[in-house]
């Protein structure tokens, strides 16, 4: 049968396409020839299935008679059972008159039932409730004697146990009354509240109880500068309704531990010990310690006092070791040797006391000079010859014996330190080299190396070649570097990196300083601002060469970086900014002075006079200023020809520049009187310079007012121009 029904699948789309010969198209309609072909394709098909379906019905004549058997039995079963129900059914209504349909009592039944589950299941849980109410408060009750009674370890587990049964946060304790805590009692259900509450009290009891007799154990007398321990303490009170005698420390710490408040009174005590006995034995050697071991009473005792002795106390060693007597006191006596409690203790203590120790001790032993790092490695070797020991007490958490921890790390790095540190004294001493330098008490010459003082008179040369005046602190700047940088050459890698650096940071705080400390002189025409100038080109020429000379003999990691050119363009900028702006200065203050002679009239009035004769001598200063440095300059060009003597360099200027010898004539001539002048030209000495009858009127016109004695002088001029 299933192989015959297998064979009766039939797809229409794919029969068509296979009598067709060809894949068909949706949307095109088929021709009448490809219908017809279809048909009969179509009629052959049917005909096929038929004798097909014959042949399987005859195959299988007996089964086919089975079930349709089975069917009409089938069918007959279930007219019967109809009709057999449907006479319950009326049976039923007819002995249940004038009450509901038989479907919905039962209905009804059902609900009832359910209902009487659900109340059932809800006493049950009432019940539950109830009995672990009276299980938590018999619970409390247990606790609260065995409080009374002195049993304190007892006490504090059943609080524990009763706090996660309550499922209350471990740090809850009731006695805070915030607004999260009110909403929460009210969402409870008031009989837990009240437990809740009655816990609380419980617990502030038992805590507050606990924190007296710790009281009472570990007693710190800050006047007699002593620390006691007693290793048991009277556990009767009257007042907390406590009745016993005596409870061991390791108890109380025991079940302080459990109820949650040991770490916080530990780390309470650890400030009182690094304040008053820990961090002064680290700041100072004289601090001495004794202690005395428990005697038969149950009592320890750690004294301490500020030595009244000279001597330096022992140094490290003796600190390192007062140090360990100190932790070796507090582990046995106050914490009994159980390494959990040390953790807790070390968790305060330490931090600071590798802070305290690093800060006081190492830091300020790093070496100030290569040749001393040796010498550090003992001090290194003690430190972390501590550090293990307070690490196998459980002093420091997360204490690893291979790696080390602070200490040990810090001295591990010292060449780091060294260097940074070597690098912080190379930025001082330049910051403050240049911050106490004063322009107006301090100069050196580049060639003659001679220290001048400054004052308005001086003549500090600008712009010159053979001489530079530079300041001292410029000088010094650079023999900072210098030496930085020949220390970097015999360090070691980490050492010579942060010295290199130094030297940097050494010029940059030139750039940073200088502009601010001589603002006051390079806003004004000063001549401190020709000083700065001169610094900036001395410095900038001068890191030229540092590459040179020291780039071999540095270590490789400092090779890679090194470079002080990028300095030289940043100084030459900045001496160039000075230079415009005091030439520009200068202009607008020698245009102020001529403008203000207004043509050299009304010179008969003293105020007038004394302004245009500043007026000419600054203009004749300027020109002397310039000829003195031009001279210079032709007299070094001279050296390297074969012409020598003083005539000879007269000689060489005057043909390298023709209008030499009139240049020198104008600057006398703005020194000279009217009559002089007058005499330099009938001579014929100003025609010789190059001067011209209409440029020597013209200066005297400019010079000198309308006199007799200007117009005789003028008229002597043309008339020895007409001859």
């Amino acid at each position: 049968m299933a192989e015959s029904t297998g064979h009766a699948e039939f797809d229409l789309r794919e029969f068509v396409a296979t009598s067709l010969g060809s894949r068909i198209d949706d949307s095109a309609p088929l021709s009448a020839s490809d219908l017809r072909l279809l048909l009969s394709k179509l009629h052959g098909r049917s005909d096929q299935l038929k004798i097909r379906l014959r042949k399987i019905v005859a195959e299988n004549h007996d089964q086919f008679n089975s079930i349709v058997k089975d069917a009409h039995g089938a069918a007959a079963g279930v007219e019967a059972l109809a009709e057999d129900v449907e006479k319950v059914v009326d049976a039923l209504e007819e002995d249940r008159k004038g009450e509901p349909p038989f479907d919905v009592g039962i209905c009804r039944l059902a609900a009832t039932a359910e209902e009487l589950w659900e109340e059932q299941e809800e006493r049950k849980e009432y019940i539950g409730a109830l009995e672990f109410i009276a299980s938590v408060r018999e619970g409390l009750k247990s606790a609260e004697r065995d409080f009374h009674l002195g049993a304190l370890a007892e006490s504090g587990t059943k609080l524990c146990r009763i706090r996660e049964q309550l499922e209350l946060p471990a740090d809850w304790t009731g006695d805070r009354d915030d607004k999260k805590e009110r909403q929460m009692k009210e969402d409870e259900v008031q009989a837990f509240v009240l437990l809740q509450d009655e816990w609380a009290t419980c617990y502030s009891k038992l805590r507050n109880f606990l924190e007296e007799l710790f009281a009472k154990a570990v007693v710190l007398n800050l006047h007699g500068s002593e620390l006691c321990i007693y290793s048991r303490v009277s556990c009767s009170d009257m007042m907390a309704g406590v009745n016993a005698d005596e409870v061991e420390l390791a108890t109380i710490l025991s079940t302080m531990d459990k109820v949650g408040v040991l770490e916080t009174r530990l780390a309470k005590t650890a400030d009182l010990l690094l304040k008053h006995i820990i961090d002064p034995i680290v700041r100072s050697p004289r601090f001495a310690v004794h202690v005395n071991d428990m005697d038969q009473e149950g009592r320890a005792i750690l004294n301490w006092m500020q030595s009244c002795s000279k001597t330096n106390g022992g140094g490290y060693v003796e600190m390192f070791a007062k140090l360990l007597e100190v932790f070796k006191y507090l582990r046995t006596n106050l914490l009994v040797d159980n390494d959990g409690w040390m953790v807790l203790l070390g968790r305060v203590i330490w931090p600071e006391l590798a802070e305290a120790i690093t800060a006081n001790c190492l830091r300020k032993a790093v070496p100030n000079e290569i040749s001393e790092l040796a010498s550090f490695q003992e001090l290194a070797q003690a430190s972390a010859e501590f550090e293990t020991c307070l690490g196998k007490a459980c002093l420091i958490p997360d204490w690893n014996e291979t790696r080390g921890d602070k200490l040990r790390s810090f001295s591990a790095d010292v060449e780091h330190h060294f260097g940074a540190k070597k690098r912080n004294s190379v930025m001082a001493k330049a910051r403050d080299l240049l911050i106490k330098f004063d322009y107006r008490s301090n100069l050196i010459n580049r060639e003659e190396k001679t220290i001048q003082g400054v004052d308005d008179s001086d003549n500090i040369s600008l712009l010159q070649t053979e001489t530079c005046t530079i300041t001292l602190a410029a000088k010094q700047l650079l023999e900072l570097v210098h030496d930085t940088l020949q220390d970097a050459c015999k360090s070691s890698p980490s050492i010579a990196m942060e010295l290199y650096l130094g030297a940097r940071d050494a010029l940059h705080l030139h750039r940073a300083i200088i502009p601010v400390k001589a603002m006051e002189y390079l806003n004004s025409i000063h001549k401190a601002a020709s000083l700065c100038y001169n610094d900036c080109f001395y410095i900038a020429h001068h890191v030229l060469f540092l590459h040179f000379q020291y780039y071999p003999a540095l270590p490789r990691n400092v090779q890679k970086i090194m470079s002080f050119v990028d300095f030289a363009p940043l100084f030459r900028r900045f001496g160039c900014q000075i230079l415009e702006k005091q030439m520009h200065l200068i202009t607008v203050k020698l245009m102020e002075d001529l403008d203000q002679a207004n043509g050299f009239q009304y010179l008969e009035q003293r105020k007038r006079y004394d302004t245009c004769t500043n007026a000419i001598g600054k203009l004749r200063k300027l020109m002397l200023d310039a000829m003195a440095g031009l001279s210079t300059l032709f007299a070094s060009a001279n050296e390297d020809s074969d012409e020598a003597g003083g005539d000879c360099a007269k000689d060489s200027v005057q043909r390298r520049v023709p209008l030499w010898r009139k240049l020198l004539r104008l600057t006398d001539l703005l020194d000279m009187s009217l009559r002089p002048i007058t005499q330099s030209w009938e001579n014929g000495d100003l025609p010789s310079s190059g001067f011209s009858a209409d440029e020597v009127q013209h200066l005297i016109k400019a010079i000198f007012s309308e006199t007799d004695l200007r117009s005789e002088c003028l008229k002597v001029i043309v008339d020895s121009r007409s001859k």
